[in-house]
């Protein structure tokens, strides 16, 4: 059986890179066309939402950032359609983050070079092991900020002081989130937190916490039933109170181990992605994880 799914696996990826090949390409010509707006800013795509929201707060109004996975949709699983895909081709420059997050992305990373499209890949040297949720972090967000400052610089110089004052302003902000973070955290009695989805482990080693989840980094993995009794029993012998599921989904085991452990259900956003009724409401990459702060002090409390 897992002879065949790794089979049938390699297959869709062919085929992915056939229709890429056949479909796309010709599409584009001999020439790479550089879209614009006007000459004054440059198109950029995202691969994933919190390095659309670093590249529009550093470029803001000089360029025209877009970002591929829809708002509503689990990046872990997403693959974009063709017309996404050729719209990349058409790009100033392309930012995604590597790792697991994105694999579609770098399967195109290499053919966009070949065509002279900047391309970033943010988490480069940033990501550990397999977890690719470096930006719940703020100082690993701050290096990824740097990384896109200097893509924009490289591909627009004539507005790199706006860049810079902009990059800085940035830098300001997410130091001082990462002081609210400490100035909150260090001092709860509690370390530990349960999760839904393994996403907060860069943000638990910033702040001395211990993240334990139902699910690993995938949102599919299916947990076993032991499992789910030793966190039960790990909740109760811990004294803690809530277990803290992502924003685009309540998973059915997340429901049994509060009913069981007797625990309380709060919402932590792995912030992958903004769903429809976040992005309605103008959050951001801060506003969420400011919310994410609060959740986590009644947790830990």
């Amino acid at each position: 059986m897992y002879r065949n799914s790794s089979i049938l696996s390699a297959s869709r990826k062919l085929l992915f890179i056939i229709l890429i090949i056949y479909l796309v390409f010709p599409l584009m010509g001999c020439q790479n066309k550089k879209a614009k707006v006007d000459e004054n800013k440059i198109v950029v795509y995202t691969s994933i939402y919190p390095l659309f929201d670093f590249a529009k707060k550093i470029g803001q109004d000089y360029i025209v950032v877009e970002n591929i996975t829809p708002a509503g949709v689990e990046p872990h699983e997403f693959e974009p359609s063709l017309s996404k895909i050729s719209k990349i081709y058409e790009s100033n420059a392309f930012i995604y983050l590597g790792g697991s997050m994105d694999p579609w992305a770098e399967r195109i990373a290499g053919e966009l070079v070949k065509r002279n499209i900047p391309v970033l890949k943010a988490g480069e040297d940033l990501i550990e092991g397999n977890d690719p949720h470096i930006w719940l972090s703020p100082k690993i967000s701050m290096q990824m900020a740097k990384k896109i400052y200097e893509l924009l610089a490289k591909v627009d110089g004539k507005n790199n002081a706006v860049y810079e004052k902009n990059y800085n302003r940035l830098i300001d902000e997410l130091k001082k989130l990462d002081e609210e973070y400490k100035k909150e955290l260090t001092s709860k009695r509690l370390r530990d937190f349960v999760v839904s989805h393994a996403a907060f482990g860069y943000l638990a080693k910033e702040y001395g916490l211990n993240q334990v989840s139902i699910k690993g980094l995938s949102p599919q993995e299916e947990p076993s039933l032991k499992h789910i009794k030793n966190l039960i029993d790990f909740s109760r012998e811990r004294g803690i109170k809530y277990i803290l599921v992502e924003s685009l989904e309540t998973p059915k085991e997340a429901q049994a181990l509060a009913k069981e452990a007797n625990l309380k259900i709060l919402t932590l956003n792995p912030i992958e992605g903004l769903t429809a009724e976040e992005e309605k409401a103008g959050e951001d990459y801060f506003s969420l994880m400011r919310k994410n702060l609060e959740v986590l002090k009644e947790a830990l409390k």
